[in-house]
């Protein structure tokens, strides 16, 4: 049996890229953006098939690329809420960082 200390697991997340504010800012955002991208490509599997534009492929490439764009308005829009939570556990993480 393997028994592992503190010291022999490494975080999945490094964070020590993200020195200023800015860079923080936007790593949050864009992550923000694939999350609601992700539940809003979900939400669309519960809908019927076909509906106004079928079930082609260039109808999955024209909601996806919605999807995308309506998932960028609402991180820019800073209205989810995900942003604020995801920087304050990471200033959470760092400050238990460097008290170890």
């Amino acid at each position: 049996m393997k028994v592992y200390t503190k010291e022999s697991v490494v975080p999945y997340w490094d964070v020590q890229g993200l020195n200023t504010k800015k860079d923080l800012d936007e790593v949050v955002k864009e992550f923000e953006a694939m999350f609601i991208k992700m539940i809003l490509k979900e939400f669309r599997k519960s809908l019927p098939e076909g509906g106004l534009f079928g079930n082609t492929f260039s109808a999955k490439m024209y909601w996806d690329m919605f999807d995308m764009q309506l998932a960028q308005n609402i991180a820019e829009s800073n209205s989810f809420g995900l942003q604020e939570y995801i920087k304050n556990a990471i200033s959470i993480y760092q400050q238990h960082s460097k008290e170890e």
